[in-house]
């Protein structure tokens, strides 16, 4: 094939592969994010209102000392420009999933390796169904992104400002998201081989590492000092057991990081041995570094954390190993294709797949929402969500009243009290009646007396249980599915929660 010819042919397969890549997304945002709200959106949701007011109350996930907003900050922009957080915040997801592969792919690309380029959207098209749903969620995918330049410095090793960036960035994914080590552990290996013999190689790595420092004032020592903001702490043990339980159900933990089928880790152990082998033989350097990839990830199988979770994209094992596509898209670097038949075959099988999944999505769709399957986490459609804030935002309306109150057990309570203002500006101010994730809320309305609020309760009986009958506030019932009214109210928000709680139990 004459050369202007070829270059026509690989600057064609690129950009309809990337148009691919981008209807896939598309078309997994206008029914999965739209359609499937879970349960956690909600605290990203308040988190993009908070940040778009300059408000950074903690800075880890509302009432935890782990993950982050990410995400949310990321949509900040967007909802700035008016589009609505339930919609900012899916873009920014796909943005930080899709990035460090394409980030990659168009280096290589404009960097006159076109082939590679290609190859590395035709892995990501070739990702099984369930990684596309699991992706498409804020859940697991920040710290990764931190990841995405070292494709800068496994072509140029030995080039220190590319060591410092990657470094730095390294140190910041791990604590965004420490699952973040799956990529980074292993290509910081492959720069250390290749800088070992160089005295100024430690000086600048050690300058860069003692940014974990800042990083761990900046996100960790806020709990260690104010450990009353955890309502949920992280949980990690470490134990041989879990390790070889791990091992006798790889399906399960690489259940959306395969590729063609979901729960099927035949053949991404495969294509991982197979580029072992191919690396030793061709570069023992990337080689020894992909071995402490096998380590990292044999060294996690021993932690509790890799078993919370289920086989579901919502809430998966996998998402401690959702950096394991982007390694293997970096290490395929090493490998120099060239136009022919292996290239082809690869082309082939991705437009092939693609088509398949377009196909089969709405069956797919059908299986990975299904109720049975849910865990840790719920869906509700979208419209549910608006629709409820919208209600409860006019019942307060209509009675004068600027707080609402909601039983934690409710089942729009999460969706309304974390993401009602975020929503709507004009929400009124709300509180869960336990386990309030935001402190600031919890400790600065507990001494407050409310004379009058909307309380949301479980039970739709509420004003007629002995509890209540003699209490220092009137309560009218406005319907008769647990909406009452309280006025004239005398008790501390604390005490009225207090007796709720005790109400509710019994």
């Amino acid at each position: 094939m004459p050369f202007y010819k070829k270059d026509i042919f690989l600057n064609s397969i690129f950009y309809l592969l990337l148009v691919l890549i981008l209807v896939n997304r598309v078309v997994l945002f206008l029914n999965v994010n739209i359609n499937c709200i879970d349960s956690d959106l909600p605290f990203f949701w308040a988190g993009i209102k908070d940040y778009s007011e300059g408000l950074f109350y903690e800075p880890r996930f509302y009432g935890q000392d782990y993950n982050t907003f990410m995400e949310s900050l990321l949509s900040v922009p967007l909802y700035w420009l008016g589009v609505p957080v339930y919609y900012a915040l899916p873009i920014a997801t796909h943005f930080v999933s899709l990035f460090p592969f394409l980030f990659t792919a168009f280096y290589l690309f404009y960097k006159g390796r076109k082939e590679n380029g290609i190859l590395i959207l035709c892995l990501l098209m070739c990702m099984c169904a369930g990684y596309d749903f699991m992706v498409s969620l804020p859940r697991g995918v920040s710290g990764v992104f931190f990841t995405s330049f070292f494709i800068l410095s496994l072509l140029n090793p030995t080039h220190f400002g590319f060591l410092v960036l990657n470094t730095l960035l390294s140190v910041l994914g791990y604590f965004v998201t420490p699952n973040s080590v799956v990529v980074s552990v292993p290509l910081m290996t492959f720069l250390f081989l290749h800088n070992y013999k160089n005295k100024k190689y430690y000086f600048v790595t050690l300058l860069c590492l003692l940014f974990a420092g800042p990083c761990y004032l900046l996100f960790d020592k806020f709990y260690k000092d104010h450990p009353d903001y955890i309502i949920y702490g992280l949980s990690n043990n470490w134990s041989f057991t879990y390790f070889f339980d791990t091992l006798k159900h790889l399906d399960k933990s690489f259940a959306h990081v395969t590729f063609l089928t979901d729960e099927n880790s035949a053949m991404l152990l495969g294509l991982l041995l197979l580029m072992t082998l191919f690396l030793f033989i061709i570069n023992r350097s990337a080689f020894v570094a992909f071995l402490s990839f096998f380590g990292i990830i044999l060294l996690s199988f021993c932690t509790s954390k890799v078993h919370e979770g289920v086989v579901w994209p919502f809430y998966s094992f996998s998402r401690m190993y959702i950096g394991i596509p982007v390694v293997i898209v970096l290490f395929s670097v090493f490998f120099w294709f060239r136009s022919g038949p292996f290239l082809n075959f690869f082309i082939l099988l991705a437009l092939t797949f693609s088509v398949y999944k377009f196909y089969t999505f709405k069956s797919n769709y059908v299986y990975h929402t299904d109720e049975k399957r849910w865990n840790g986490v719920h869906l509700i459609p979208l419209k549910t969500v608006v629709d409820g804030c919208s209600a409860f935002k006019d019942i307060c309306k209509t009675n004068g009243t600027e707080h609402l109150l909601i039983s934690n057990t409710f089942w729009l309570s999460t969706y309304m009290n974390y993401g009602g203002q975020a929503i709507f500006k004009d929400f009124p101010d709300s509180e869960e009646t336990s386990a309030e994730r935001r402190y600031w809320v919890r400790n600065g309305n507990k001494d407050k007396v409310l004379r009058k609020f909307i309380f949301l309760s479980v039970d739709f009986n509420f004003d007629k249980l002995p509890c209540v009958q003699d209490a220092a506030f009137s309560i009218t019932r406005l319907d008769d599915y647990g909406i009452f009214l309280i006025e004239n109210n005398n008790l501390k928000n604390g005490d009225f929660i207090s007796l709720v709680n005790s109400c509710e139990r019994n």
